[in-house]
């Protein structure tokens, strides 16, 4: 048996034959005898994980010094992650209305919703009592005594309660970590960054009502996520969203998109997008465009801003409620409303969005929207003069001929093509 091996074990029986001790120690410096049972069982966390090191010491030395002193070191890094996490949250709640979020890294958000995840699994596997007492102690910052005397159990009873909920945890965290648990006294010696981590994770439930406000800014924070989606001209892009939802954004468009716990939104700034939105009545799914929202639960559905004033919603599947103004519409799979100051018109079409399909349709529609949209796909600046722009114009263009059909519009309507400075053209009347 190694020296490691045979000193961590002398320090786990001075730490049981001390522990009264240390908890007097501990809660003279923390003034509460919880937070002093909490890091008492730190203590033991940090000896049972220690990294291996030079052990002479400890092994010659009296092991009360080594034990005393991680409880001392143990209730330093205590108040200053209390102060920090206050301040933190403090700092937050000043700034989060006067800015925006900025966009957490998909990665970590990821890692928040499996911890999370882990946590809440773990929690609602425990005996009713348990979880009771252990969210009550832990995340409330209620104290043990009150426990006992709201539940009239003893207080050994609450001190297992927690013993059971706290070491669950530890094995589910362990787990997501993809770390192996200790297993008493034999536990192999575990690198210090994963004590840390798990450290770090299990104070949450160990500072009272900082713990709480931590523990619900960490469940937003884990559904949060904004992004701003931009596409070149002549290509679409499709998105997926962590709901499961998917974006088709057209060419030459921008989108800013931002979920968080209560509602996932979409703002289309230019362009057209296309929907396919996973369902979540607990969180409905809203896309704003101009001064026209769109509200749905889950469903496919397409939004497109025509020109400076006007919009379009096109539905494929499902039911969405249109909200223009003080006006209210609802719109059903195949049905389609062009939404523009002060009315709105419903449209027939006989496919929705078939600008996902490279195709472009136009029925007796002002000459500049049509130029606009095909716009998106021109590799120049194309645009269309005041004088011609009123000009109405029918039929059906796949993206693809873009070209030809602009070189064809002088034959069809009194226009002429213009070249502009710099390589752009511009349709103007003959």
């Amino acid at each position: 048996m190694d020296i490691s091996a045979a000193s961590t074990r002398r320090l786990l029986d001075g730490f049981d034959q001390n522990y009264q001790e240390v908890v007097r120690f501990l809660a003279k410096r923390t003034d509460s005898m919880d937070e002093a049972r909490a890091l008492a069982h730190d203590t033991w966390l940090r000896i049972a994980e220690r990294k291996p090191t030079t052990d002479a010491d400890i092994q010659l030395g009296d092991p009360r010094a080594y034990l005393f002193t991680v409880a001392h070191n143990l209730a330093m890094n205590h108040f200053r992650r209390v102060h920090w996490l206050r301040t933190y949250l403090h700092e937050r709640e000043q700034t989060e209305g006067l800015c925006p979020t900025q966009t957490p890294d998909v990665a970590e958000g990821a890692m928040y919703r499996q911890a999370i995840t882990a946590v809440e699994a773990v929690l609602h596997a425990l005996p009713e009592r348990s979880c009771d007492v252990f969210l009550a102690h832990r995340l409330h910052g209620e104290s043990q005594m009150h426990i006992a005397t709201r539940l009239d159990v003893s207080l050994n009873t609450v001190e297992r309660d927690i013993i059971l909920a706290t070491r669950r945890l530890e094995t589910a965290l362990h787990a997501w970590r993809g770390t192996p648990p200790t297993t008493g006294r034999e536990a192999p010696v575990m690198r210090t960054n994963r004590r840390k981590s798990l450290a770090a994770l299990l104070g949450i439930f160990s500072i009272g009502a900082t713990g709480a406000a931590l523990w619900q800014h960490l469940q937003r924070e884990a559904m949060r996520w904004q992004t701003a989606l931009v596409t070149p001209r002549g290509r679409s892009l499709q998105q997926g969203l962590p709901d499961g939802s998917q974006i088709t954004l057209d060419a030459h468009s921008r989108l800013d998109v931002a979920y968080s716990a209560e509602s996932r939104a979409v703002h289309l700034l230019q362009g057209a997008a296309f929907f396919a939105v996973q369902r979540d009545p607990a969180r409905p799914f809203t896309a704003q465009a101009l001064d026209v929202r769109v509200t749905v639960l889950g469903t496919r559905f397409g939004v497109e801003m025509e020109n400076a004033d006007t919009v379009l919603v096109q539905v494929e599947a499902g039911h969405v409620q249109v909200q223009a103004g003080t006006h209210s519409y609802d719109l059903l799979a195949g049905q389609s409303l062009r939404i523009r100051p002060g009315h709105a018109t419903a449209v027939t079409a006989a496919a929705v969005v078939l600008w996902r399909n490279g195709t472009l349709v136009f029925d007796a529609v002002p000459l500049a929207d049509a130029v606009a949209k095909v716009a998106r796909y021109a590799p120049f600046d194309l645009r269309t003069a005041a004088s011609a722009g009123g000009l109405k114009i029918s039929g059906t263009l796949r993206i693809a001929d873009a070209h030809d059909w602009l070189t064809a519009l002088p034959w069809v309507l009194p226009v002429q093509l213009v070249k502009l400075p710099g390589g752009g053209m511009e349709v103007a009347a003959r």
